[in-house]
């Protein structure tokens, strides 16, 4: 499978790190993720990425906080809630299909999933998390394997 690169995400940030005004909005749009480091404290990611900000294209470090990552990570690749969703979950990206492939690493396995975007997400688990996903997704729908 191919990977395809993410369109560009467009979203607002408050500009309280310039101007200290929170009402006060730049557009950022996160043109290409470079990199991603563990924050200075810990406690979170800096995403290091190619964005325009306010219309000029800049080298850009975002700290995300761990409490906030999951919400950027599907904002980035462009989910968001579906007609039907519970009002208490949060955003979700679309996979449009999963495929499971053979890990270069031991003991791992590693899934390939398709998502709305065309973009392919490797992920990579455990062998025992990948038992209890087997596990959950048969408890959840219903269905044993075929």
């Amino acid at each position: 499978m191919s990977t395809q690169q993410a369109p560009a995400r467009s979203f607002g940030l408050t500009k309280e790190f310039a101007v200290n005004k929170p009402d006060e909005k730049v557009e950022v749009t996160v043109e290409e993720l470079k990199e991603s480091t563990a924050a200075p404290d810990g406690d979170g990611v800096v995403l290091h990425t190619d964005a325009t900000v306010d219309g000029a294209l800049r080298d850009t470090s975002i700290e995300v906080s761990e409490a906030d990552a999951p919400a950027v990570a599907v904002a980035l690749l462009g989910g968001e809630m579906h007609d039907g969703a519970a009002a208490d979950l949060p955003a979700a990206v679309r996979c449009l299909a999963v495929g499971v492939v053979h890990s270069a690493s031991a003991g791992q396995v590693r899934l390939h999933l398709q998502l709305e975007t065309g973009q392919v997400m490797p992920i990579e688990l455990s062998h025992a998390a990948a038992a209890a996903l087997s596990r959950g997704l048969v408890e959840h729908i219903g269905a044993g394997p075929a």
